[in-house]
């Protein structure tokens, strides 16, 4: 008997699709794990009642979407990266029918009547410098870039020469690159729960990851001491609005995580994507241990998802190393994208679509809390994501399956897990900015409040 059957008896659609989705719930469930063999689609198909063609095409549309592959040897198999792939991309609604709410990815709310972009793109094609951002870029070109960096980050507590700022397709780029400088081993402290890109570096680079116990502030300053005593070296950690439990660091917390890394001589790497969602934001580790902390920061999560202009800042002491490779780092960068984000910054647009963004969501959270029905009050208010917790004895991947068959797309907190963690998570992650509107926001509320599994 295969070990891996789907359940369609509550799908509604072509059959196809409900293969595939179900294919989905389950990597992304954990259900399916990287390497696991499909049933050959022959028996699938007797043992579904269904034409052999139709799993042909359901296999065929789960391959599209990067969750599976052909091994010659054993099969089809599921892809080693499927549950990134899966959490990382946005897709159609189960069953095809009904429009699916999608609160499984981190993406920033969108704005319909902010044109700030088109009047940039406007303004380029009107300076006729769209042929020269196409081409190849000097040393010289970055720096102006750099420098409006520098600025946004001034703006968020962190003063950087723009020396220091080594610029980046994205944050997650930023991220990789700092781990391929800091790191020389590869055990990796983390939060013991961690972003899905985090866990995407580890198994590409094959570091291995070792969970920091966390509080209602994120990482405590025990767990960092700890591992440093193992002989960890290098931590990644996020000081505000983790994702995903959304924990932000008091000052008094920095400072102890600070004191931490400096006594222990530790490198940590700050990823702080979503701090500049928090109102009278605290400085960084990175201003309070310049010599020990990368910073992580970028746009795609507060000011528009297609963004992709990283920001890391390096440690004076470690900024030689950077030196030669700052060009070539830089080479993954759109220019036109650099540009388009430069002057975003300097005219200030990039800070009123971030002031909305932030407006945005605090409403966003509002509205769900009404829709919960009172349950726990929303203390990270600013949070684009949510942490729901689970009442005992349920089962997330059912209930994540459970959710998709009524048209609400979550994800199940075994995905962020890392450790024994993964293995024991009762709770949901929920992304409020992915949804369409205020309105999308209440019917997922509705949703939720509708089932017996969450602990409200």
């Amino acid at each position: 008997m295969p070990h891996w059957i789907p359940d369609l008896s509550a799908h509604h659609g072509p059959v196809y699709l409900g293969i595939a989705e179900a294919l989905a719930i389950a990597v992304r469930t954990g259900r399916l794990r990287p390497g696991e063999v499909l049933p050959p689609q022959r028996l699938l198909a007797g043992l579904l009642g269904v034409n052999l063609s139709t799993v042909t095409r359901a296999y065929r549309e789960a391959e599209r979407r990067g969750l599976i592959e052909g091994n010659t040897r054993r099969g089809t198999v599921v892809r080693a990266r499927a549950e990134v792939v899966d959490l990382f991309g946005l897709h159609p609604a189960p069953g095809g029918n009904a429009p699916c709410i999608d609160l499984s990815t981190n993406t920033p709310a969108e704005d319909a009547r902010d044109d700030s972009i088109a009047q940039v793109i406007a303004a380029l094609q009107e300076e006729r410098a769209l042929t020269r951002l196409m081409g190849y870029q000097g040393v010289s070109d970055w720096e102006p870039w750099r420098e409006q960096a520098a600025k946004w980050l001034a703006a968020g507590g962190l003063e950087l020469p723009a020396d220091r700022i080594i610029l980046c397709a994205g944050a997650q780029h930023a991220l990789g690159v700092a781990l391929a400088v800091a790191s020389d081993r590869p055990d990796i402290a983390v939060e013991r729960f961690t972003y899905p890109g985090m866990k995407a570096i580890a198994r590409e680079r094959a570091y291995r990851l070792h969970p920091l116990e966390m509080d209602e502030e994120g990482v405590t300053p025990a767990a960092l001491l700890k591992a440093s005593r193992r002989g960890i070296r290098v931590a990644v950690l996020s000081s505000a609005l983790q994702n995903p439990t959304g924990a932000s660091m008091s000052m008094a917390r920095r400072k102890q995580v600070a004191a931490v890394a400096q006594a222990r001589n530790m490198l940590l790497i700050e990823e702080d994507v979503y701090g500049a969602l928090l109102p009278g934001r605290l400085p960084p580790l990175a201003a309070l241990a310049p010599d020990h902390v990368y910073y992580v920061s970028g746009l795609s999560k507060t000011v528009a998802p297609g963004l992709r202009f990283g920001m890391l800042g390096v440690p004076p002491k470690q900024l030689q190393r950077f030196t030669e490779a700052i060009h070539t780092t830089s080479w993954y960068l759109s220019p036109l994208g650099a540009e388009v984000a430069s002057r975003l910054i300097a005219s200030g647009a990039a800070a009123r679509r971030l002031a909305w963004q932030r407006k945005e969501i605090v409403k966003r959270n509002a509205v769900l809390d009404e829709a919960l029905g009172g349950g726990p009050v929303q203390v990270v208010r600013h949070a684009p994501h949510r942490w729901l917790p689970l009442a005992p004895r349920t089962r997330p991947e059912q209930l994540v399956a459970q959710l998709e068959e009524r048209g609400l797309r979550v994800v199940a907190g075994s995905s962020f897990g890392v450790g024994p963690a993964a293995a024991t998570t009762a709770f949901l992650r929920l992304s409020l900015g992915a949804a369409a509107g205020r309105k999308a926001v209440q019917r997922a509320g509705l949703l939720l409040r509708a089932c017996e599994g969450l602990g409200l």
